[in-house]
């Protein structure tokens, strides 16, 4: 689905961080099995300090730097800050657009049913449209 690079940070790591995203485990597993893959590990050996060095992990964790790198983390309170500021705007622009979409659909929904298909929609903005770009843009703020 993806790939991201983590450089190092100034005057805390030297570790690069390269996060592939999959869109199922399966998936992810197939290629850490490949030829393909193996390949490519051997063809870069002789520039990694250490051998071929992965974690898997999936979920909200990638955010922000991940623990492996052993770089600076962002304080918690800069991670909640970013987090909230970027949920706030969401909430109340996918609010607006169920809402929309229930009246003009004309269509009747249990608030729950509501609650399921915004949060859905909010976790989905976030995780694959929000939260990448923003935390490159607030990086330095971030790390500083």
């Amino acid at each position: 689905m993806g790939v991201s690079i983590v450089h190092p940070v100034s005057g805390a790591t030297v570790t690069y961080t390269v996060i592939i995203r999959f869109d199922t485990r399966r998936n992810l597993l197939t290629w850490m099995e490949s030829d393909d893959r193996k390949k490519l590990i051997e063809k870069v050996k002789p520039y990694l300090v250490k051998d071929d060095k992965f974690l898997v992990r999936s979920g909200l964790d990638f955010w922000f730097t991940p623990e492996s790198a052993k770089a600076k983390l962002p304080t918690k309170w800069k991670q909640f800050l970013v987090t909230w500021s970027a949920i706030f705007p969401l909430v109340l622009g996918m609010s607006a657009l169920v809402d929309w979409l229930i009246i003009n659909l004309s269509v009747t929904v249990n608030h729950p049913v509501k609650v399921l298909v915004l949060t859905c929609l909010v976790v989905l903005m976030m995780v694959y449209v929000v939260m990448p770009r923003y935390t490159k843009l607030v990086h330095k703020w971030l790390f500083s």
